[in-house]
């Protein structure tokens, strides 16, 4: 059964609203998180803070990098967590290194049978059918990169970071509009749970419908 969390951001506070829901869907305060990195962070910096961001509920983090400094012999101490966490980044670049890699099978099945699966930004992006919703937020596209599938563990479409301006929320419908898929729009401190069938929106998320073939 897939246990889900997309976050738009793990920065601000009402993102504690999300935050009870994987702890829930955890179900132990000495769970273990296997962190994904989205791309180098050769002074841990990123992987610091979100150390901290876990260790607020007593949970611990393993740190795994898939470009620059990637050790497969982490990969099975990863897929044994409690729960993955995909980070934030590049989508495009996150996405090339997890192809490369060879784990988005792996990472489907863990998400569907094993453990709970954390997004954040990117890498709630990434658990869509395909990612081409990274540009409404500004992400640039890597040119090695050339399929752009992303997970497809869920059916719609997921933008982080948005702002309530008109702007926005037209792009966001030519997006479903041309792709013909529900996008949801999350403002930072937003998030979506997804547990079996049932999908939860958390905070303010903008539900976004195709209005036209």
């Amino acid at each position: 059964m897939r246990r889900l969390v997309l976050y738009s951001d793990q920065v601000i506070a009402a993102n504690q609203r999300v935050d009870s829901y994987l702890l829930q869907l955890l179900g132990t305060h000495a769970a273990r998180i296997g962190y994904i990195s989205s791309s180098s962070d050769p002074k841990r910096q990123y992987f610091t803070a979100k150390q901290q961001y876990y260790q607020q509920y007593g949970l611990e983090a393993l740190y795994v990098e898939l470009d620059v400094e990637y050790k497969t012999d982490l990969l099975d101490p990863l897929f044994a967590c409690d729960a993955i966490h995909l980070s934030g980044g590049n989508t495009y670049y996150f996405l090339y290194w997890l192809q490369q890699r060879g784990l988005m099978q792996r990472l489907q099945h863990y998400a569907l049978h094993q453990g709970v699966l954390i997004g954040i930004s990117a890498g709630a992006i990434i658990m869509t059918p395909e990612i081409a919703s990274a540009r409404l937020c500004g992400d640039t596209p890597y040119p090695p990169l050339t399929t752009y599938q992303g997970l497809g563990l869920v059916d719609f479409a997921f933008v982080p970071h948005i702002q309530d301006t008109p702007e926005d929320y037209a792009r966001m419908q030519v997006f479903a509009n041309h792709q013909q898929r529900v996008l949801y729009g999350c403002h930072d401190g937003d998030g979506i749970v997804v547990v079996g069938e049932t999908v939860t929106l958390v905070g303010n998320v903008v539900t976004v419908t195709p209005t036209s073939a």
